[in-house]
């Protein structure tokens, strides 16, 4: 058994040799073309259309003639919406606070115990870490967490740990247009601009 290449006596078209040059200056022009088209998508989630809101996720009880008054962070948060494909959302920071004519205040873990600035508690889709505990400055209490930033691919709900405050004021003092809050404010550094938003609970209503 014998195996041989056989030339054809039939004319061959030739074709002409391509320089290393113009091969590199194609694929050149061809990269930007291929990264425009995968860029696309991702242009589509834009900061202007994921939007967030700061979710309260409890209340306020208060008795107006002791003074005192009470609430929780029950199921609070951020809330992202009008999310397109993935998402990462930049760097949160989240808070609690206390503001409005308060004379006492405190803000705490769900048994009593106090927020630790530099403490790490992984909740809600997200790893938070205690950046800043706030005492009685200008009649302001606040407990503020970070966390990295978190990937999502549609409309999410991050849950910050839960908490419950309480306080003291004057009598009478609060009214409906200087009342006390327990406020929420939420912000993330790739949806809009970082720009922080606040929801809050107030007595008297």
């Amino acid at each position: 058994m014998t195996s041989s290449s056989q030339e054809s006596d039939v004319p061959q078209k030739v074709t002409p040799m391509i320089s290393r040059r113009t091969t590199v200056k194609a694929a050149a022009w061809s990269v930007p073309v291929i990264a425009a088209a995968v860029a696309a998508p991702l242009a589509a989630a834009s900061a202007s259309q994921a939007t967030i809101a700061a979710l309260v996720g409890g209340g306020i009880s208060a008795d107006g003639a002791s003074g005192t008054a009470s609430g929780q962070f029950s199921t609070s948060g951020i809330q992202i919406s009008n999310v397109v494909g993935e998402w990462s959302t930049g760097a949160l920071t989240a808070s609690y606070r206390l503001t409005g004519p308060w004379s006492t205040g405190a803000i705490v873990k769900p048994d009593g115990t106090a927020f630790a600035q530099g403490e790490v508690i992984a909740y809600g889709g997200a790893v938070w870490t205690v950046a800043f505990v706030d005492v009685d400055s200008s009649g302001t209490w606040e407990v503020r967490f970070t966390s990295d930033s978190v990937t999502v691919k549609s409309d999410t709900v991050i849950a910050m740990p839960p908490a419950k405050y309480s306080g003291t004021f004057v009598q009478g003092v609060p009214t409906p247009r200087n009342p006390i809050q327990g406020t929420v404010a939420v912000s993330a550094a790739n949806i809009n601009d970082n720009l922080a938003v606040a929801a809050s609970a107030s007595y008297p209503a």
